[in-house]
């Protein structure tokens, strides 16, 4: 006999488009029509949802066409947090290996920031391949990103009370 856990559970898992874990009970709701509306409803909230919370990492990964493609991956493999502020978190903290080395720096920055706003006692070392405020001055205006310098990188401290950019 199912549960209405196992049921929740089945039907999140249909969302998230992880068929293979779908019930046998609801193999019929991966194709359910309204299925797809389900799942761009949910990642419509998400991504308006992380969007005002990492303004800097949201207009980086539209910037580079990638936005979408990197929230659904990273909502069909973890589990939604119940609030913004630790859904935020995880989602920065989770680009700390991306392979890009500007989409690292750049949520790694946000991440800390948000550390530090929520009174957290971390610090953190953020290795930049090109100026991290002209990076983020181009974010905030739209205007072009600047390209990585061969000479040098930069290094940004931050810690609850400060900041501070040093150039290797």
């Amino acid at each position: 006999m199912m549960t209405l856990e196992d049921l929740e559970r089945g039907l999140v898992d249909a969302i998230k488009g992880r068929t293979a874990l779908v019930p046998p009970y609801s193999r019929c709701v991966p194709v359910s029509s309204t299925l797809g509306v389900v799942r761009k409803t949910a990642l419509v909230w998400r991504a308006f949802q992380l969007e005002s919370q990492c303004p800097f990492t949201s207009r980086l990964l539209k910037r580079l066409g990638c936005f979408e493609a990197v929230l659904t991956d990273y909502f069909s493999l973890n589990a939604p947090w119940p609030d913004i502020e630790e859904l935020s978190r995880d989602f920065l903290h989770s680009l700390r290996l991306d392979e890009s080395a500007l989409i690292r720096a750049v949520s790694q920055f946000e991440l800390a920031a948000l550390q530090a706003k929520a009174g957290r006692g971390e610090v953190f070392e953020i290795l930049w391949d090109r100026d991290p405020d002209a990076v983020l001055s181009a974010l905030q205006n739209g205007s072009a990103l600047p390209p990585p310098e061969t000479i040098g990188r930069y290094r940004v401290r931050m810690d609850p009370r400060s900041w501070s950019i040093l150039q290797q």
